[in-house]
């Protein structure tokens, strides 16, 4: 199958999981964006590029299990916190919030199973694994011979000819295969009832109630947890301190309302306003940085997109 190209991260964030996710930069670079997606007999399947450092945040879809395929080459990826290897297998839980980042270019593939497969029923290895994997968003170790069957299988399901009855069929052998293969203490990274799981959805579940409002105190109180904690956290998921990681949130919102709003009666110093982030000489500089426009040039290019031919 061919990617489909899109000349926006926020283009890009809209095409992806079907779940509301969003994706930002994390470099003074955009483009490079390509993805693509196939039901495969009631399996969703996506492959995703990504030519810059990126961080996407989303939510599990609500009745499936999502795998999530990611090399650590060319660029280290992360799973709420955890890198991955290469024997890595990224788990999303059904409505789990979860955080992807990627230190730089990097290739994605996510296989959502729908919970009420018949994978998933039975005593058997297979559905016992599946269900407790649907517990909890988490990076779970892996034969990496398998993992490259299971991603090979899924490309393979997304290729025009393939039936997808027969994709289907072949992803689930090389999924049991897989399961099969992983030894009694296969384990993820992190410690057995490692806590940051849950505090990153805590945390995604915050930023999107609270919205701009939402400050460095209110993550604390809401997590339940020490500034220092949250430093430390915000590091391991976000790859930056809890301020760094919050003004990253408003001006990616400040470019989405200056590209999308009807409104243009807003100035730009009251859009910056709306979205708390005090407008001023730097914060026009940072905004140039990360977007490489100014303000009025990201609002005057989509005004001009926005004109009749």
């Amino acid at each position: 199958m061919d990617l489909h190209h899109f000349d926006s991260f926020d283009a890009y964030a809209d095409a992806i999981l079907d779940t509301g996710a969003r994706v930002f930069l994390l470099g003074s670079r955009d483009g490079g964006w390509r993805a693509g997606q196939r039901d495969v007999d009631g399996i969703d399947v996506q492959h995703g590029i990504a030519a810059v450092p990126n961080l996407c945040e989303s939510v599990g879809w609500p009745s499936r299990l999502t795998l999530l395929l990611s090399q650590p080459s060319p660029s280290q990826t992360w799973l709420n916190g955890v890198p991955f290897d290469r024997g890595s297998l990224g788990i999303v839980a059904p409505g789990k919030g979860f955080v992807f980042r990627a230190a730089g270019p990097n290739e994605w593939i996510s296989i959502a199973v729908p919970a009420g497969s018949a994978l998933f029923s039975g005593s058997g290895l297979v559905a016992q694994t599946l269900r407790q994997w649907a517990r909890v968003t988490n990076i779970v170790q892996t034969d990496y011979l398998q993992l490259a069957a299971l991603r090979e299988a899924a490309l393979m399901s997304m290729a025009p000819a393939c039936p997808p009855a027969i994709g289907r069929r072949v992803i689930e052998q090389r999924l049991s295969d897989l399961v099969a293969s992983r030894v009694p203490h296969g384990r993820g990274k992190g410690r057995p009832g490692s806590p940051m799981p849950q505090l990153c959805e805590t945390a995604l579940a915050a930023v999107r109630e609270q919205g701009r409002t939402v400050d460095v105190n209110d993550l604390c109180k809401r997590m339940r947890i020490s500034e220092r904690s949250l430093r430390d956290f915000c590091q391991a998921c976000f790859g930056m301190g809890p301020g760094h990681y919050l003004c990253l949130r408003k001006l990616h919102d400040v470019y989405l309302d200056l590209a999308h709003s009807a409104n243009r009666r807003t100035t730009v110093a009251d859009c910056f306003q709306l979205h708390g982030y005090p407008y001023s000489t730097y914060a026009a500089a940072r905004y140039r940085a990360l977007f490489l426009e100014t303000p009025s040039e990201t609002r005057h290019r989509f005004d001009l997109h926005a004109q009749p031919g």
